[in-house]
Protein backbone atom coordinates (compact mmCIF):
# COMPACT_ATOMS: atom_id res chain seq x y z
CA UNK A 1 0.00 0.00 0.00
CA UNK A 2 2.87 2.38 0.76
CA UNK A 3 4.02 1.88 -2.81
CA UNK A 4 0.64 2.89 -4.28
CA UNK A 5 0.44 5.90 -1.98
CA UNK A 6 3.82 7.20 -3.11
CA UNK A 7 2.93 6.70 -6.79
CA UNK A 8 -0.39 8.49 -6.36
CA UNK A 9 1.37 11.43 -4.68
CA UNK A 10 4.03 11.54 -7.37
CA UNK A 11 1.50 11.10 -10.16
CA UNK A 12 -0.55 14.02 -8.82
CA UNK A 13 2.52 16.23 -8.44
CA UNK A 14 3.76 15.30 -11.88
CA UNK A 15 0.45 15.97 -13.61
CA UNK A 16 0.00 19.26 -11.78
CA UNK A 17 3.58 20.38 -12.46
CA UNK A 18 3.94 18.97 -15.98
CA UNK A 19 5.76 22.02 -17.32
CA UNK A 20 8.08 22.52 -14.35
CA UNK A 21 11.71 21.48 -14.34
CA UNK A 22 12.22 18.16 -12.58
CA UNK A 23 14.68 19.69 -10.09
CA UNK A 24 11.84 20.76 -7.77
CA UNK A 25 10.43 17.25 -7.80
CA UNK A 26 13.85 15.75 -7.14
CA UNK A 27 14.51 17.89 -4.08
CA UNK A 28 10.99 17.45 -2.68
CA UNK A 29 10.75 13.68 -3.18
CA UNK A 30 14.40 12.76 -2.59
CA UNK A 31 13.74 11.94 1.06
CA UNK A 32 11.63 8.94 -0.07
CA UNK A 33 14.58 7.36 -1.83
CA UNK A 34 17.38 5.60 0.01
CA UNK A 35 19.54 4.80 -3.02
CA UNK A 36 20.34 6.29 -6.41
CA UNK A 37 16.83 5.79 -7.76
CA UNK A 38 16.19 9.53 -7.38
CA UNK A 39 18.20 10.08 -10.56
CA UNK A 40 15.47 8.23 -12.46
CA UNK A 41 12.70 10.62 -11.41
CA UNK A 42 12.53 12.21 -14.89
CA UNK A 43 12.11 8.71 -16.36
CA UNK A 44 9.47 7.80 -13.78
CA UNK A 45 7.71 11.05 -14.63
CA UNK A 46 7.68 10.10 -18.31
CA UNK A 47 6.37 6.61 -17.54
CA UNK A 48 3.63 7.88 -15.23
CA UNK A 49 2.61 10.43 -17.83
CA UNK A 50 2.63 7.85 -20.62
CA UNK A 51 5.11 10.03 -22.53
CA UNK A 52 6.90 7.51 -24.75
CA UNK A 53 9.06 10.09 -26.55
CA UNK A 54 10.48 11.41 -23.29
CA UNK A 55 11.04 7.90 -21.90
CA UNK A 56 12.69 6.76 -25.15
CA UNK A 57 15.09 9.72 -25.03
CA UNK A 58 16.03 8.70 -21.50
CA UNK A 59 16.62 5.09 -22.61
CA UNK A 60 18.68 6.29 -25.59
CA UNK A 61 20.92 8.31 -23.26
CA UNK A 62 21.15 5.60 -20.60
CA UNK A 63 20.75 2.03 -21.90
CA UNK A 64 20.99 0.75 -18.32
CA UNK A 65 17.76 2.56 -17.51
CA UNK A 66 15.76 -0.11 -19.36
CA UNK A 67 16.57 -2.64 -16.65
CA UNK A 68 17.40 -0.34 -13.74
CA UNK A 69 15.49 -0.28 -10.49
CA UNK A 70 13.99 3.18 -10.67
CA UNK A 71 12.31 3.25 -7.27
CA UNK A 72 13.34 2.43 -3.73
CA UNK A 73 11.09 -0.63 -4.05
CA UNK A 74 13.34 -2.00 -6.83
CA UNK A 75 10.70 -1.49 -9.48
CA UNK A 76 11.67 -1.11 -13.12
CA UNK A 77 10.02 1.22 -15.61
CA UNK A 78 8.05 -1.78 -16.82
CA UNK A 79 6.68 -2.47 -13.32
CA UNK A 80 5.48 1.13 -13.15
CA UNK A 81 4.01 1.19 -16.66
CA UNK A 82 1.94 -1.97 -16.18
CA UNK A 83 1.15 -1.25 -12.53
CA UNK A 84 -0.33 2.15 -13.25
CA UNK A 85 -2.32 0.91 -16.24
CA UNK A 86 -0.75 3.31 -18.71
CA UNK A 87 -1.39 3.30 -22.43
CA UNK A 88 -0.84 -0.22 -23.76
CA UNK A 89 1.20 1.11 -26.69
CA UNK A 90 3.70 2.47 -24.17
CA UNK A 91 3.95 -0.97 -22.56
CA UNK A 92 4.31 -2.70 -25.95
CA UNK A 93 7.13 -0.38 -27.01
CA UNK A 94 8.91 -0.83 -23.70
CA UNK A 95 8.62 -4.62 -23.86
CA UNK A 96 9.96 -4.58 -27.44
CA UNK A 97 13.05 -2.66 -26.30
CA UNK A 98 13.81 -4.92 -23.36
CA UNK A 99 15.80 -8.14 -23.59
CA UNK A 100 13.60 -11.16 -22.81
CA UNK A 101 15.50 -12.02 -19.62
CA UNK A 102 14.88 -8.49 -18.31
CA UNK A 103 11.16 -9.27 -18.16
CA UNK A 104 12.00 -11.56 -15.24
CA UNK A 105 13.39 -8.71 -13.12
CA UNK A 106 11.67 -8.52 -9.76
CA UNK A 107 10.91 -5.78 -7.27
CA UNK A 108 11.70 -5.97 -3.54
CA UNK A 109 8.76 -8.37 -3.06
CA UNK A 110 10.02 -10.70 -5.77
CA UNK A 111 7.27 -9.63 -8.18
CA UNK A 112 7.78 -9.42 -11.92
CA UNK A 113 5.94 -6.94 -14.10
CA UNK A 114 3.42 -9.72 -14.78
CA UNK A 115 2.67 -9.89 -11.05
CA UNK A 116 2.11 -6.11 -11.14
CA UNK A 117 -0.22 -6.39 -14.14
CA UNK A 118 -2.16 -9.17 -12.40
CA UNK A 119 -2.40 -7.20 -9.16
CA UNK A 120 -3.98 -4.16 -10.82
CA UNK A 121 -5.98 -6.00 -13.48
CA UNK A 122 -4.01 -4.80 -16.49
CA UNK A 123 -5.02 -7.71 -18.72
CA UNK A 124 -3.69 -6.18 -21.94
CA UNK A 125 -0.25 -5.75 -20.40
CA UNK A 126 -0.41 -9.32 -19.08
CA UNK A 127 -1.13 -10.54 -22.62
CA UNK A 128 1.84 -8.61 -24.03
CA UNK A 129 4.18 -9.97 -21.36
CA UNK A 130 3.02 -13.58 -21.66
CA UNK A 131 3.17 -13.47 -25.44
CA UNK A 132 6.81 -12.38 -25.34
CA UNK A 133 7.90 -14.61 -22.43
CA UNK A 134 5.49 -17.35 -21.24
CA UNK A 135 7.80 -18.52 -18.39
CA UNK A 136 6.72 -15.36 -16.51
CA UNK A 137 3.56 -17.27 -15.61
CA UNK A 138 5.57 -19.59 -13.36
CA UNK A 139 7.80 -17.16 -11.45
CA UNK A 140 6.88 -17.05 -7.77
CA UNK A 141 7.26 -13.91 -5.72
CA UNK A 142 8.72 -13.87 -2.19
CA UNK A 143 5.72 -15.46 -0.45
CA UNK A 144 5.35 -18.08 -3.18
CA UNK A 145 2.53 -16.67 -5.28
CA UNK A 146 2.38 -16.76 -9.05
CA UNK A 147 0.80 -13.98 -11.14
CA UNK A 148 -2.44 -15.99 -11.21
CA UNK A 149 -2.54 -15.78 -7.39
CA UNK A 150 -2.07 -12.00 -7.55
CA UNK A 151 -5.05 -11.63 -9.89
CA UNK A 152 -7.27 -13.82 -7.69
CA UNK A 153 -6.17 -12.18 -4.43
CA UNK A 154 -6.91 -8.71 -5.81
CA UNK A 155 -10.28 -9.68 -7.36
CA UNK A 156 -9.14 -8.96 -10.91
CA UNK A 157 -11.71 -11.12 -12.69
CA UNK A 158 -10.76 -10.40 -16.32
CA UNK A 159 -7.05 -10.86 -15.68
CA UNK A 160 -7.67 -13.99 -13.63
CA UNK A 161 -9.75 -15.47 -16.46
CA UNK A 162 -6.99 -14.74 -18.95
CA UNK A 163 -4.27 -16.17 -16.71
CA UNK A 164 -6.35 -19.31 -16.12
CA UNK A 165 -6.42 -19.91 -19.88
CA UNK A 166 -2.64 -19.59 -20.33
CA UNK A 167 -1.28 -21.04 -17.07
CA UNK A 168 -0.67 -24.74 -17.55
CA UNK A 169 -0.26 -27.33 -14.81
CA UNK A 170 3.52 -27.09 -15.10
CA UNK A 171 5.30 -30.03 -13.43
CA UNK A 172 7.98 -27.79 -11.94
CA UNK A 173 6.00 -24.86 -10.52
CA UNK A 174 2.82 -26.87 -9.81
CA UNK A 175 0.49 -23.84 -9.94
CA UNK A 176 -2.63 -25.88 -9.13
CA UNK A 177 -1.18 -28.39 -6.66
CA UNK A 178 -0.36 -28.48 -2.95
CA UNK A 179 -0.33 -25.14 -1.10
CA UNK A 180 -0.28 -23.21 -4.38
CA UNK A 181 -3.58 -24.72 -5.48
CA UNK A 182 -5.10 -24.28 -2.04
CA UNK A 183 -4.07 -20.61 -1.92
CA UNK A 184 -5.60 -20.08 -5.35
CA UNK A 185 -8.92 -21.61 -4.27
CA UNK A 186 -8.96 -19.47 -1.11
CA UNK A 187 -8.26 -16.29 -3.10
CA UNK A 188 -10.96 -17.11 -5.66
CA UNK A 189 -13.50 -17.69 -2.87
CA UNK A 190 -12.40 -14.55 -0.98
CA UNK A 191 -12.88 -12.52 -4.16
CA UNK A 192 -16.44 -13.87 -4.50
CA UNK A 193 -15.67 -15.61 -7.80
CA UNK A 194 -16.65 -19.06 -6.56
CA UNK A 195 -19.78 -20.53 -8.10
CA UNK A 196 -20.16 -17.91 -10.81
Amino acid sequence: MKNLKIWRIMDMKILVNEEEDHEDLVSEEASHFTDQSWRYIPLVKAVLGGNWERAKRFFDQDQGALTAWVTEFRETSLHIAVGTGKEIQFVKKLVELMPVEALELTDNQGQTALHAAARVGNTKAAEVLVQKHPPLLYIRQNVGWLPIHQAALNAQRETLSYLLTVTKDDPVSLPFSNDSGLDLIIFVISSNFYGE
